[in-house]
């Protein structure tokens, strides 16, 4: 019975480092599905994103020409400036009109950054799709079941393999559920008392130490 009890906490220990691992894997196909999703939503975006961004930077851009054309309009009223008043009144508004062209050089030139980041962040997601696809391909090879990746979406196959992992894990956990149970009833007859809510290893723990005090009973009893 001891051996038997033995081989039980075996098994679930087993069982448990399988459960961990696929747990694991879960977590990591999780991971994966998230950024799946993060990269698709960008591209359903990219067109209209892309447009916005481009209207963006045209419209700053007019934005800077027109102050330009203010500052030549002020400039020349200082040039025909016909006495002092005139032409300090001339000069703050060439003054004005060259903060206003600051103040949109640099709308336009965060217009421009901002584009500028949005295109390559969508060369970056288009570089980080093969290598997302290549991690998917690993992780299906160590999942249970129908996970090949083939030519399947993304989400699609992380949804699958996600699938085939929760059935997995079940019949695992069954399994160490049904181990501890044994162990329990056997470590109870040995010891004629319950062992009920004991982990596998804790009723081995137990019998193992009434054997040490009463050898004689369990080489009977086995």
């Amino acid at each position: 019975m001891v051996d038997e009890l033995r081989a039980l906490v075996r098994r679930e220990r087993e069982d448990a480092e399988e459960s961990d691992r696929l747990h694991r894997l879960d977590a990591d196909v999780a991971a994966l599905r998230a950024r799946a999703e993060a990269i698709a939503g960008f591209f359903a975006a990219e067109r209209d994103e892309g447009a916005r961004l481009q209207r963006a930077e045209e419209e700053a851009l007019a934005e800077v020409t027109q102050r330009e054309r203010e500052i030549a309009d002020a400039d020349e009223e200082v040039a025909r400036a016909r006495n002092d008043t005139e032409r300090a009144l001339a000069e703050q508004r060439a003054t004005r009109a060259r903060d206003h062209r600051q103040v949109a050089s640099l709308a336009a030139e965060r217009a421009a950054e901002n584009r500028a980041a949005f295109e390559l962040e969508a060369a970056e997601l288009t570089r980080e799709l093969p290598r997302l696809e290549q991690s998917a391909r690993a992780l299906a090879d160590k999942i249970p079941g129908d996970a090949a990746l083939d030519d399947a979406d993304l989400i699609d196959w992380a949804s699958r393999a996600r699938a085939a992992l929760f059935v997995a894990s079940s019949d695992v956990d069954a399994r160490r559920e049904r181990a501890v149970r044994e162990a329990n009833e056997l470590a109870s007859a040995v010891l004629g008392e319950s062992t009920h809510g004991s982990t596998a290893e804790q009723a081995l723990a137990r019998v193992e130490r009434y054997w040490v005090s009463t050898p004689g009973q369990v080489s009977e009893s086995r």
